[in-house]
């Protein structure tokens, strides 16, 4: 586990050093959100392109592997549902943990990826996003219109699956990396460098923007509603992978890189989705900036775990 761990440090130690800078105001003020901007609209999705431009498609485990990420997601929002029925939670707090439950950070999952399994790694990590990115904001803008009813025509239901799909740079960049390598047009002269030149600063950068994001104001008393949305994304979600994985057959990497999307914490962008669609923002908030200080600690001993329970 010390090897794993030693992996691991350079991820966090990213994210905690943006997370000084933003405290510190280092270099300036306001520099930290321009860039979150330049990561979320530029360089992550010239990472994103570069990798799903490649990815070979002809792969036989492609649909295994689809099918244990969407299972995994479905069993996960299930367990959220049920839980927050049987406690009659308000719809605010009922989506902010549906969020937190089922939404990951793809920026922390590729670093991981990248930084305990390699190039291979990286790929496979980048296939699995391809999958859930698209999937789970779909998931999300539908069950949070359900959950608190539209609000008005600019929050109609078709208007906001449109803002989900079509104005997101991540679900941009990997159909357009998935089209062109499917139709035979990749590589593609001087952009296809550019995005390696772009995707080589893409990880650094990100997890310097994620530190940076992390709100220790937002943590106040969250009560069982953070403990039960966190077993919702380290427990059931990693369980549903293993345990599709056995039923599957799959081992190995595509099966340690896939729990991976179980172990790591929420994507910091729930908030904003939260606060767009009527979720409790602070909640919100709150359980990202705690995920995120509990899997500085889980992290490591789920990897550790995980990779006794399948074969590698």
């Amino acid at each position: 586990m010390f090897s794993i761990s030693l992996a691991i440090l350079p991820v966090f130690a990213l994210l905690m050093l943006g997370a000084v800078c933003q405290r510190w105001r280092f270099p300036v003020e306001g520099f930290w959100p321009g860039v979150d901007k330049l990561t979320y609209w530029l360089l992550f999705p010239a990472l994103l392109f570069a990798n799903t431009s490649q990815i070979d498609f002809s792969n036989r485990m492609l649909a295994s592997y689809a099918l244990i990420l969407l299972l995994a997601l479905a069993i996960t929002a299930v367990f959220v549902f049920l839980v927050t029925w049987l406690l009659k939670t308000e719809a605010p707090t009922a989506s902010s943990m549906l969020q937190a439950g089922v939404r990951f950070n793809t920026f922390i999952v590729l670093a991981v990826a990248s930084s305990v399994y390699g190039d291979e790694g990286l790929v496979l990590a980048v296939l699995g996003g391809a999958i859930l990115v698209p999937s789970i904001n779909v998931f999300l803008v539908i069950s949070m219109v359900i959950m608190h009813g539209p609000s008005g025509e600019s929050h109609s239901l078709p208007r906001l699956l449109s803002g989900a799909l079509i104005r997101n740079p991540l679900i941009i960049s990997i159909a357009l990396g998935v089209s062109l390598n499917l139709i035979g047009l990749t590589p593609i002269v001087v952009v296809s460098d550019v995005a390696h030149m772009l995707a080589k600063s893409a990880l650094p950068m990100v997890l310097l923007a994620v530190g940076a994001s992390v709100r220790m104001d937002a943590i106040r008393s969250v009560g069982a509603t953070f403990w039960l949305s966190a077993a919702a994304r380290f427990m059931v979600f990693p369980a549903s992978i293993i345990l599709t994985c056995w039923w599957l057959d799959v081992t190995g990497l595509p099966a340690l890189v896939a729990v991976l999307f179980g172990f790591v914490p929420t994507a910091t962008s729930a908030y904003a989705l939260a606060r767009q669609l009527g979720g409790d923002a602070d909640k919100m908030a709150a359980y990202i900036t705690l995920q995120i200080l509990m899997s500085i600690l889980t992290l490591p001993i789920c990897i550790w775990m995980s990779q006794l329970l399948i074969q590698y």
